[in-house]
């Protein structure tokens, strides 16, 4: 509690509104404030760092007791920081406000890590005004995103613009796995009986196509039917009614099957290098899928129960004998063994990286792929793409 003793001057004017004002004490005091400045600022840290409900709780026991809303009014009173020159080294990277239908754009300085600014969408005319607004921009490290390539080569064309780490990881897991994809023959072993491939299979076991792959080709052939003719991928994707990621995905592979990588769980590969002893003591007559998981839990396996028994419902429905030979490696397993790092694989999982890179394997060694490479002023496909 602090007592003030201040001076408090009346207006003589009978016309004033204000009839009296109070002498204000630097650093002390403000007009209408409720609190000291000290305090003040410590609050509008914690509400920068923590918004509203968290930043309560914490005020809570420094202790400067507020409410959530008293934070958010905090922080939207802050003066905007007047933005200048854009950073030498500038970052962009979209965000999403409603995932799938509202996203907007931050843009860092990647030297310091600071917010430089936020734009209320994603397009390329918004980042191109901006970035005409903001000059100085040496090296702008961004994501795939078309619609930023655009707005770079447009607004400051002598510009470099680079990938950051995670989407040349991504782009390199990518190369990996359409590598995979074209040898995937080499991951199951031939034998006198088996089919050519994956349409004289189908032929022989006279199964239809799934709903999702006749869809899945005729949105490729739609697609590249705008696509060829040079229709920007926003104009196909209103056209089609699909996503622009959607759209950009089919865009910019030549088969539906290519288009098809990239997507869905890996989780379900975990329980491949359990295989050998599910099968083994199915055959043994062990047909309880809790008994199972908590058997191959005693010998490393991290999954759920439910993964157990998805993995043995195609066994349990044909009501024959578990196969004495497991499954082979799928595109996707493989893929996740070849770019994991060594001393994050069991010892099980290092043997099947050894098999798929021998020369027996998938011949990885003796592959050279192409690096991926950032997009050039002059790109026009998207980072890494190559």
């Amino acid at each position: 509690m602090i007592d003030l003793l201040v001076r408090r001057f009346l207006c003589p004017a009978a016309t004033c509104g204000r009839r009296t004002f109070v002498k204000q004490v630097d650093g002390l005091t403000e007009r209408f404030a409720r609190r000291t400045p000290l305090p003040r600022r410590a609050l509008e840290k914690v509400a920068l760092a923590l918004a509203g409900r968290p930043g309560a709780r914490l005020a809570a026991h420094l202790p400067i007791p507020t409410s959530a809303n008293s934070l958010l009014r905090l922080v939207r009173r802050l003066p905007d920081k007047h933005v200048g020159a854009a950073p030498r080294v500038l970052g962009v990277d979209d965000f999403a406000l409603k995932k799938g239908h509202v996203y907007g754009t931050i843009i860092l300085g990647m030297e310091t890590g600071e917010r430089v600014d936020v734009l209320p969408d994603r397009t390329a005319e918004t980042l191109t005004a901006w970035l005409r607004a903001h000059p100085g921009a040496e090296i702008v490290c961004r994501d795939r995103a078309s619609a930023y390539a655009e707005a770079v080569r447009t607004a400051c064309p002598d510009a470099i613009q680079v990938a950051d780490r995670f989407h040349l990881w991504k782009n390199l897991c990518e190369a990996v796995e359409k590598c995979v994809a074209t040898h995937r023959s080499c991951l199951v072993e031939p034998t006198e009986d088996a089919p050519a491939d994956a349409t004289a299979e189908q032929e022989v076991s006279g199964r239809p196509e799934g709903m999702r792959v006749i869809r899945r080709r005729e949105r490729h052939a739609a697609v590249h039917a705008l696509y060829d003719k040079g229709v920007p991928i926003q104009a196909i994707s209103e056209a089609l009614g699909l996503d622009r990621k959607t759209v950009r995905r089919y865009a910019h592979t030549a088969t539906p099957e290519e288009a098809s990588l990239g997507t869905g769980s890996r989780r379900y590969g975990q329980v491949h290098a359990y295989s050998p002893c599910l099968h083994r003591r199915w055959n043994e007559g062990c047909t309880d899928a809790a008994r199972l998981h908590a058997e191959i839990v005693e010998l490393g396996f991290t999954g759920s129960k439910r993964t157990v028994r998805r993995h043995l419902q195609e066994i349990r429905a044909s009501g024959k004998p578990a196969p004495d030979k497991p499954k082979q490696l799928t595109v996707r397993t493989a893929t996740w063994l070849i770019t994991s790092h060594p001393d994050h694989l069991e010892e099980v999982h290092q043997i099947d990286v050894h098999e798929v890179a021998s020369d027996d394997g998938l011949g990885l060694r003796r592959q050279k792929l192409t690096p991926c490479r950032s997009a050039t002023a002059g790109s026009r496909t998207d980072t890494g793409r190559r």
